[in-house]
């Protein structure tokens, strides 16, 4: 294993030299497939991507940016993995398709990779963050995060930052949550020295009365809630309910628009980690794809749909470069053509294993908005400073009137 990345590189450029030799006169259409969760407990995610996805296409269309003869074949996963498995056969083998952005959760990915090598077909995944996806096929690519940085960056605030010395933990059950709870642990208990008061799994009878137990005998410090924002969303509530007043920290799975706005006034105070997408960033292309967003949506993009954005513009990219689009050309392209990819989610850059480094940062809602912790914390000192200057200037104008 320990050679593969090595050997995956090789292949990739004897490939495509031999595809090139062979196919080079050949007309083969640049079709892709957008494989994405558009029903079902998913839904939210797959939404947000594909709103991201739509304005990329818009916006290389508007510029004359697509390629020739370039197609997109949308299909909807319903939240299922095997519904997933089954339409990505279905829209390469029926359909024609070169290409697909999907396995939108970690899941979904979980299922599609093995046929991914079946079909001979490359993967661009928008969202999914399972450590271990990227080393599983080297058709499968992904530009979100790792669970491994996600769950880790968890664990070093919650000790070293907020000072929680004891967590309760809240856990759903998917690949997602087994991706970031064992960094969790590693960093937070391991390496620091935190204490689990408990471990109580969302999906199991009698998880509230386990919760509340935990709550009157332990009076941990932190609530740490990793799932999916219908897990999120149900901890929160629960936590809420019984007026726990400790710290709730998160995933990034909590920032999609709706998950936040159902919460409302509930997700005061909440942390989360989040890949470095900063909507308020005055990177030129950053404020370009905000705004284009806000015009077509009427709403702010979420970290989904920058995401799906930046797929979109790397597989359009990826498409303009292989001549001709079929998947050793495609995934010599992604290795080699796409060099420091400027996205609003950050640079991208492949490593050998087809995955990205974005260092996620954490949030807090403060105000129904959502903020990094670094300008949190700067407004809180401006507010105190400005207490403390009001304050003083109340002394002072007593001292002077003699009272």
């Amino acid at each position: 294993m320990a050679a593969f990345p090595m050997t995956k590189k090789l292949t990739i450029i004897l490939a495509g030299l031999g595809l090139s030799l062979g196919l080079g006169a050949c007309s083969s259409k640049p079709v892709v497939g957008i494989l994405l969760p558009t029903t079902g407990n998913a839904s939210t995610y797959g939404e947000s991507l594909a709103s991201g996805i739509r304005v990329a296409v818009a916006e290389a269309r508007e510029g004359k940016g697509l390629p020739q003869g370039f197609e997109l074949v949308w299909m909807d996963t319903g939240s299922d993995p095997a519904r997933a498995v089954a339409k990505l056969k279905e829209m390469v083998e029926k359909r024609g398709v070169k290409m697909v952005i999907g396995g939108a959760t970690s899941d979904e990915a979980r299922a599609l990779i093995p046929e991914l090598d079946k079909l001979n077909i490359v993967c661009l995944s928008p969202s999914a963050s399972a450590p271990d996806l990227a080393k599983m096929s080297p058709h499968f690519f992904r530009i979100y995060p790792s669970d491994r940085l996600e769950g880790g960056r968890a664990g070093s605030f919650i000790f070293d930052t907020l000072k929680a010395k004891t967590t309760l933990l809240l856990v759903g059950n998917n690949d997602y949550t087994r991706g970031i709870e064992p960094e969790f642990l590693r960093k937070y208990s391991e390496q620091l020295g935190g204490k689990i008061v408990q471990r109580v799994a969302l999906d199991e009878a009698g998880w509230e009365a386990r919760t509340t137990a935990a709550l009157k005998k332990d009076k941990p410090e932190a609530v740490y809630l990793i799932g999916y924002a219908s897990d999120i969303t149900k901890g929160i509530r629960f936590l809420r309910n019984e007026k726990y007043d400790g710290r709730i920290i998160t995933t990034s799975a909590l920032y999609t628009g709706k998950a936040i706005q159902d919460l409302g006034p509930l997700a005061e105070g909440v942390f989360f980690p989040l890949p470095p997408f900063d909507r308020t960033s005055k990177d030129e292309n950053v404020q370009r794809f905000v705004k284009r967003y806000m015009d077509t949506y009427q709403r702010a993009p979420d970290i989904f749909a920058a995401h799906g954005y930046d797929a979109m513009r790397i597989v359009i990219e990826v498409m303009r470069i292989a001549k001709p689009p079929e998947t050793p050309e495609i995934e010599k392209a992604l290795h080699f053509g796409i060099s420091e990819f400027k996205g609003v989610t950050g640079p991208i850059l492949f490593d050998d294993y087809g995955e990205v480094k974005h260092y996620p940062k954490m949030f807090i809602i403060k105000d129904g908005q959502v903020l990094s912790y670094e300008v949190f914390l700067k407004h809180e000192r401006a507010r105190i400073l400005r207490q403390v200057q009001e304050l003083l200037g109340m002394k002072q104008k007593t001292a002077g009137t003699g009272r």
